[in-house]
């Protein structure tokens, strides 16, 4: 699943204003956020967000909409590595 459109329009507008790494995107306060011409709720929700899935280090999970559930793959390597305990 992809970034829905508001996302990608407000990643533009913040990289058109300059605000194109990390370090400034944190640095950003509410007051620099609400004195953006023209800014909606949504907007400044995204930003929001955005500056918290920075600091966790979780960017792309926020961008992709992904979550960090792998399938459980421990059956593949028992069978691959033997039960725990087995001899070899």
């Amino acid at each position: 699943m992809g970034m829905d459109k508001q996302t990608v329009r407000t990643l533009n507008r913040l990289i058109d204003m300059k605000v194109d790494t990390e370090k400034k995107l944190t640095a950003l306060t509410i007051q620099d956020i609400l004195s953006m011409q023209g800014v909606t709720v949504s907007e400044i929700h995204i930003i929001t967000e955005l500056q918290d899935a920075v600091k966790k280090h979780k960017v792309i999970s926020y961008l992709g909409q992904g979550t960090d559930d792998l399938p459980k793959e421990t059956e593949k390597e028992d069978e691959f590595y033997g039960q725990e305990g087995e001899n070899y």
